[in-house]
């Protein structure tokens, strides 16, 4: 999770830890958007799990997936009916909270890379207990994670889709952990939240 903003490393890992994941496609008449609240409670479990995939990709590199991430967020919460004021009022501190993931999990890197050995701190644990209790993290998602946090401890390169392989190492885990702050997670999340149609940065 997490990688640097800008470089040639972070488009190889962002396809690494998608990979499985995938995207589902979303098909089928949008509802008219009415007046009223988003409650997150009325999102499917498959609509949780697909947010929070696109949530973690646009925060670990949000020039790149922006766009299309942005796209596939304003598909699933189109379907619910509520105006855009509403949905970022309902979304904006689950996505915030499922953003701060990738600092925890590069934190906790660091030090396996070091000790040679697997490390999942309380910090992250509670973080994917809250999450999975919430319906925002699945066990795939969580083995994913769990299966990258082990090759790294073991020191094994990390084969991306394209067939490259890339070698994780201390220096790369400092610039990662650096680049992800609150500051930029709030901003990505907030530019996440604004209808396609409304973003002029694209």
């Amino acid at each position: 999770m997490g990688l640097p903003r800008r470089g040639a490393y972070t488009a190889i890992i962002i396809v690494a830890l998608a990979a499985g994941a995938g995207w589902m496609v979303l098909t089928g008449p949008y509802r008219i958007w009415d007046r009223g609240a988003f409650n997150p409670d009325a999102l499917s479990s498959s609509e949780r799990a697909q947010l929070s995939e696109l949530v973690l990709t646009v925060t670990e590199e949000p020039q790149e997936a922006m766009a299309e991430a942005r796209g596939r967020v304003w598909a699933i919460v189109r379907r619910h009916g509520a105006p855009p004021a509403a949905v970022r009022h309902a979304l904006e501190p689950i996505f915030l909270k499922i953003g701060r993931g990738p600092r925890l999990f590069w934190t906790d890197a660091r030090q396996a890379l070091a000790e040679q050995r697997p490390v999942k701190s309380e910090a992250r644990m509670q973080w994917e207990a809250e999450l999975m209790g919430e319906g925002w993290l699945t066990l795939a998602q969580q083995q994913r994670y769990d299966d990258f946090m082990q090759q790294i401890a073991l020191g094994k390169p990390i084969e991306s889709s394209h067939g490259m392989e890339i070698a994780i190492d201390e220096r790369m885990i400092r610039a990662i952990t650096d680049s992800l702050d609150d500051g930029e997670l709030r901003g990505t999340v907030a530019e996440l939240l604004t209808p396609p149609e409304l973003s002029d940065r694209d």
